[in-house]
């Protein structure tokens, strides 16, 4: 999917090139506001096709099955673990926050407990 991504943003930005296209046009048919389309067109000006692809940083780590196991595992084995010592026993790569939406997911981070046991 991302190559096709990339050859349409490459075919409009060539269209902006040539001045078949205007800024709103070409936001227009890539479905994204004429700033983005200015960013991709200096990238694509700077890096060529290689500018257009999706460099983002974020959420790129994803717990997998295995791990998301062990997580549920560890919290019922001791549930007054937090989600910093689950994540820190485990030596898992991502954040606090990943491992408490694991326990929220299978409801069992504190407030869930806390209904359970009252």
């Amino acid at each position: 999917m991302q190559i096709e991504v990339v050859m349409q943003r490459e075919k409009v930005m060539k269209g902006i090139l040539t001045r078949k296209l205007r800024l709103n046009e070409a936001a227009r048919e890539l479905g994204v506001t004429p700033r983005t389309v200015h960013n991709y067109f200096q990238r694509f000006l700077q890096h060529g096709s290689e500018g257009l692809k999706d460099h983002r940083k974020g959420n790129h780590r994803k717990l997998t099955p295995e791990e998301e196991a062990a997580i549920v595992a560890c919290k019922l084995e001791r549930p007054e673990r937090s989600v910093r010592r689950i994540r820190d026993r485990l030596g898992l790569k991502v954040s606090e926050e990943a491992v408490r939406l694991v326990l929220v997911k299978h409801q069992l981070n504190r407030r869930s407990l806390q209904i359970c046991n009252n």
